[in-house]
């Protein structure tokens, strides 16, 4: 009877259209839909039912036939613009479900053809509800700017180094200029941080790391920087070697912040 009240509500397109619906799409778990451009829909299958929380039940009660009345509304347009260009691609969708949730999709839109008499272009929609992998996407987008804004307030300084006496810098947090007095782009690829240690210390900086590095423990200095303006800082640095697996020393990483002693 759903099926005799959705036919009836809405024709199907011709007969070269219905034959790309199958059987199987029957037990797909994700949503199968069978739409033109104008994204009305004329092909279903359980899951988008499921989805859309309709109740087997209750046979009074028919799929909405308009897609983009599911469609979150500021994705309705860029959604149809899309389909009216016959080439299969892959899309992110927002969709409401039935009690007004919202969820992420990915949207495979497989054109079919066109029926020039009716102007309508036909496609097969697969929709695989991404939700959950993208609300942990923008969890981590969201910690992972929490933790650099917490990193450009705080004067300590994250850098992963060449193993040489110039403490050579591949990478260099934004609290390098705090530290040192020198932009990350001074610092980076170049001698500076090397030659900024007090010649006083650095011997002592070189052993204590080598011999954590190659013992492959962490290594704890304390020593003083020249910073840019010449003035003497007092830091400190936690560090390790980073190795290959046939334990090659590739490179060293850590932090260095202010003494506070």
């Amino acid at each position: 009877m759903l099926k005799l009240l959705h036919n009836v509500l809405h024709p199907h397109p011709a007969a070269s259209i219905k034959q790309s619906w199958s059987p199987l799409f029957q037990s797909f778990s994700e949503i199968v839909l069978l739409v033109d451009q104008y994204l009305n829909i004329y092909e279903y299958n359980v899951a988008w039912i499921n989805f859309i929380h309709i109740d087997h039940s209750d046979r009074t009660l028919i799929p909405q036939q308009d897609f983009s009345h599911w469609v979150y509304p500021e994705d309705v347009y860029y959604f149809k613009h899309l389909l009216n260009h016959p080439q299969n691609s892959q899309y992110r969708l927002r969709l409401m479900d039935g009690k007004n949730n919202l969820h992420w999709f990915e949207v495979s839109a497989n054109y079919i053809q066109h029926d020039p008499k009716h102007n309508k272009m036909y496609w097969c929609l697969i929709c695989s509800n991404q939700t959950e992998r993208i609300k942990e996407q923008y969890l981590q987008v969201a910690q992972q700017r929490s933790l650099n804004d917490l990193l450009k307030r705080l004067p300590i300084m994250l850098y992963r180094s060449r193993n040489d006496r110039d403490w050579t810098m591949e990478y260099v947090s934004e609290g390098c200029e705090k530290i040192t007095g020198y932009a990350a782009h001074q610092l980076l690829n170049t001698p500076l941080y090397g030659n900024i240690i007090h010649p006083d210390d650095e011997a002592e900086v070189w052993e204590v790391s080598q011999t954590a590095i190659r013992a492959r423990t962490l290594f704890y200095l304390d020593y003083r920087l020249i910073r840019a303006n010449q003035n003497i800082l007092n830091v400190q640095e936690i560090g390790q070697g980073l190795y290959s697996e046939s334990d090659m020393v590739l490179g060293v990483e850590g932090v260095i912040f202010p003494n506070a002693g």
